[in-house]
């Protein structure tokens, strides 16, 4: 049997692909038989410093070649003129004056200049129009076509691109459901020559749609039909949802922002279209007369997160969880100090093979939030749900369950915890905890049996599955308030939790409360004191903290302002969320 490793909190750079072969080691064990000898050599190796290293380099290298892969944007003119002209009225401070002299230098307008024809491979010689009007190739001219519309106050509907062969401006796309797709004459990978019989020959994208944003009535445009034009298929049925806010005005590498569609974080979006790998086209779902319009494909947006993160100087990868500031996985025996376990615990999730400060690197880094497929889920009859409390150490989601689970003992139900220590004369097997010697415990941890646990004065405590089937199969609504790192493990088509984040009232009112209710912290030996300034200060900031990093999993948001006011409201949201249909993770309903 492998002993399971609960290591301390390490500085050292950790790669995260390591990690996970580190993590799988433990099945190759025991599903394959692998040798012992074996397991400890592939650890030792993937943990070494040179090994590490290596990967490190790697992956920066990496992620600076991903930066070449193409340019962010086609119109850093347009955007340095931008700027020049947000900024000019307040040239009385040093840096702005300073920033205006430099965009107004013809060396420095020359290279954006640059930039701008080679993001465009703008690199060989123009041909007059006299040139290409004496070119009778019938081949060619067969091919030209007018079309006539008319162009009301609605947008187009179409976006437009260089071609980085031709150097000619193409149809790009076209928006389900617009006008132009609603017209059927215009196609993509169509060739546009004339716009009102005016040339667009020289013309960005952004000219010619600003061209045709001021004209109405009837238009003329010749076009060249493409040689390949793209069918758009039939509309998507797919839904998602978003995990990510996102305004198209603000996105310089959207191709044409004001065809986007501006969403916020937790909005269910129907995905029309998926032709584009780079821009998808989508609508908010259950808005019946919602337009049509783009937004980042996922490959997309993970790559833009990706560099953002590679230039950020902010620490990502410690946004919640650290261990001198997390809550304990575990129910409070009465004989423990709270805060003495609080800052004792080396928190551990399932699959972190036995080091916290990996897994947190891993989870940071990999995990990228930008959308997950969902579908409707209707409520079963007798069957509830798990309800999940997520919030900063402090907040009072012990309270709450302790107060809706005497108010109803019959609907609502605490999971008991396991823990590897000796019972104790007052307390009663199954009630406080599940005792159960420290080697099965060490088995089931390994076999991945627990959602979390941890380790406290040589004693092992943990919630396992099994805990939470029990509940479930009884009839009762299932109360949890793990550590927020848990939810990736908790949020399975087996259990399917709400996940409901109780959030601490601003300062002021935060003061004011917990003074009032004479509210006491727990510290090492047992002693308690009044919480102070700095006590409240950390709770709003862990609190932000775990929004920032996991509010797209929320289900709803409870403030905790007063005690008695937040239970009723939480009996209130669970009563709603159990009667009523919820999207869910696709994977949940297969």
């Amino acid at each position: 049997m492998m002993p399971v490793t609960l290591s301390l909190k390490t500085q050292q750079y950790i790669d995260p692909d390591a990690n996970k072969i580190v993590s799988s080691l433990p099945v190759l064990h025991s599903d394959y038989q692998v040798p012992d000898d074996h397991i400890v050599f592939l650890r030792r190796f993937f943990r070494s410093h040179d090994t590490q290293t290596l990967m490190k380099i790697f992956r920066k290298l990496y992620m600076v070649e991903c930066r070449r892969l193409s340019p962010l944007t086609r119109a850093v003119v347009a955007i340095a003129a931008t700027v020049y002209g947000n900024i000019r009225g307040s040239g009385h401070c040093a840096q702005v004056r300073e920033m205006l002299q430099i965009l107004a230098k013809p060396h420095f307008q020359a290279l954006l200049y640059c930039h701008d024809k080679i993001a465009s491979r703008d690199f060989g010689p123009q041909l007059s129009e006299d040139f290409g009007s004496q070119d009778t190739d019938d081949d060619t001219t067969d091919h030209v076509t007018v079309i006539q519309f008319i162009k009301t106050s609605e947008p187009l509907g179409a976006t437009l691109q260089y071609n980085d062969e031709t150097g000619s401006l193409q149809i790009a796309r076209i928006i389900v459901g617009g006008a132009a797709d609603r017209s059927g004459l215009l196609h993509v990978g169509d060739e546009i020559l004339e716009v009102a019989n005016k040339s667009v020959r020289d013309k960005t994208p952004d000219e010619v749609v600003q061209m045709l944003g001021q004209m109405s009535g009837s238009i003329s445009m010749k076009i060249v039909s493409g040689s390949n034009r793209i069918v758009t298929l039939r509309e998507s049925k797919m839904r998602v949802r978003a995990f990510f806010d996102y305004n198209p005005i603000n996105d310089v590498l959207n191709p044409c922002p004001d065809a986007g569609l501006s969403f916020c974080r937790g909005d269910v979006l129907h995905i029309v279209s998926q032709d584009d790998p780079w821009w998808w086209q989508a609508k908010k779902e259950g808005e019946i007369s919602g337009k049509t319009g783009l937004i980042p494909a996922r490959q997309l947006q993970e790559r833009n997160e990706i560099i953002k993160r590679y230039h950020s100087d902010e620490d990502l990868r410690s946004c919640v969880g650290r261990s001198s500031r997390g809550t304990s996985p575990c129910r409070i025996s009465p004989k423990i100090p709270r805060a003495r376990r609080v800052r004792k615990t080396m928190y551990q999730a399932q699959h972190s093979g036995g080091t916290p400060e990996l897994y947190r690197r891993e989870y940071d880094l990999d995990e990228i939030p930008t959308y997950e497929e969902v579908e409707l889920f209707h409520p079963t009859s007798g069957k509830f749900r798990p309800v999940v409390l997520i919030g900063p150490p402090g907040v009072g989601r012990n309270e709450l369950k302790r107060r809706i689970t005497s108010y109803a003992p019959d609907t609502f139900e605490e999971v008991v915890p396991y823990t590897s220590r000796k019972k104790k004369v007052h307390e009663q097997e199954s009630r406080e905890y599940h005792f159960v010697p420290r080697e099965e415990m060490e088995r089931g941890i390994i076999n991945h049996r627990f959602v979390e646990f941890g380790e406290f004065k040589g004693n092992l405590y943990g919630t396992s599955y099994a805990s939470i089937r029990s509940v479930i199969h009884s009839g009762k609504i299932c109360l949890l308030s793990p550590h927020t790192q848990a939810l990736k493990f908790l949020r399975s088509p087996e259990i399917k939790p709400f996940v409901l984040y109780i959030k601490p009232p601003p300062l002021e009112v935060l003061r004011m409360t917990r003074r009032q209710n004479r509210a006491m912290k727990t510290m090492d030996g047992g002693t308690t004191r009044m919480l102070t300034e700095e006590d409240f200060t950390d709770m709003l900031s862990i609190g932000g903290r775990i929004e920032d990093k996991y509010a797209h999993y929320f289900d709803a948001v409870i403030i905790n302002d007063d005690i008695v006011k937040a239970s009723k409201q939480l009996l209130a949201v669970i009563n709603e969320l159990q009667t009523k249909p919820q999207w869910v993770p696709l994977h949940w309903t297969r």
